[in-house]
């Protein structure tokens, strides 16, 4: 907010007071309200700062005012901190921009199965771990069948008086609210598995819930590709050859005659064999040279002594 003349430190008191407010309101009417209490206080006087608001922010409400994504399920996810973790964690595995087309994909390809590692443990640990809280009603059936944040964050909500419940996490989340959790605990029941949304009993990364519609997908493609093959035969034998050379450059990539680039063994700098020696110090000259003088000494006492 420098450009409005409003300093860092001061705009962040803004972000996290007043505007606060507004963001979390939890209904379009409430939200109102607090942006009318918001042009009507201090920073009220500043019309650039109300302008670049109006403009920019309340002109997209839907997509950030908690009073519109209370009603998506978006588990949380209500910013773009997963895509920028994303990008960040692909640009340490790059260690570099000056990169060729085979590094990126080989960094990218570690990035990606170093992920899939991470998901496979911290699955494995919400099958084997086990919570806390989770012990008897209403968490007793499901313990160790779904996500430890799962239950973490019935946990927590369970702990909300029932005048406090405003039922957001069901919309949100796909988790039963205070009010259902109280009334679980007061009648001894137990949650099964299908009071929770499929996206926390999904503890198996091989067979998401939705493979089924992965499946299809499949289906849909081999027909597909069934109709291309119809299609290139139609058009007869130079479709035909255009089509096998693609395939056969997919398939058989050895066979094109490409070579691996030759690597260049000589280097740059020091030569290899002098990769970690350094030049001699004066005392190790000073003593490589009393060294010779004793040998010639030496010899010239033996050859004289030979003489007799």
């Amino acid at each position: 907010m420098m450009d409005l003349g409003i300093p860092q430190e001061v705009a962040r008191g803004v972000v996290h007071g007043s505007w606060k407010k507004v963001m979390e309101a939890t209904t379009p009417h409430a939200m109102i309200e607090e942006w009318e209490n918001f042009k009507n206080g201090f920073w009220g006087r500043n019309s650039k700062l109300i302008e670049y608001l109006d403009r920019e922010c309340l002109e997209h409400k839907e997509k950030w005012a908690c009073a519109y994504t209370n009603n998506i399920f978006h588990i949380g996810n209500t910013s773009t901190n997963r895509v920028e973790s994303a990008h960040s964690t692909l640009k340490a595995w790059l260690n570099t921009s000056t990169g060729g087309v085979d590094t990126l994909f080989l960094s990218w390809h570690a990035s990606i199965g170093g992920q899939v590692i991470e998901i496979r443990k911290e699955l494995e640990t919400c099958r084997t771990k086990t919570f806390k809280g989770a012990y008897g009603p209403p968490y007793g059936v499901i313990r160790g069948s779904v996500s430890l944040y799962a239950l973490e964050l019935m946990f927590v909500e369970g702990k909300k008086t029932p005048s406090e419940c405003d039922c957001v996490i069901g919309r949100t989340h796909g988790l039963p609210c205070s009010c259902r959790i109280n009334s679980f605990k007061g009648a001894g029941d137990h949650f099964q598995i299908t009071h929770l949304a499929p996206f926390w009993s999904t503890l198996d990364y091989a067979n998401p819930h939705d493979a089924r519609r992965f499946e299809d997908n499949d289906a849909n493609d081999l027909q597909i590709f069934h109709d291309l093959v119809a299609e290139v035969c139609r058009r007869g034998p130079s479709a035909v050859r255009a089509a096998k050379v693609a395939l056969m450059s997919q398939l058989y990539p050895e066979e094109e005659g490409l070579r691996e680039p030759r690597v260049s063994t000589k280097a740059k700098c020091r030569p290899p064999k002098r990769e970690n020696a350094r030049d001699p110090s004066w005392h190790e000259h000073a003593a490589a040279r009393q060294g010779r003088r004793s040998t010639r000494s030496k010899t010239s006492t033996s050859d004289v002594t030979g003489l007799y």
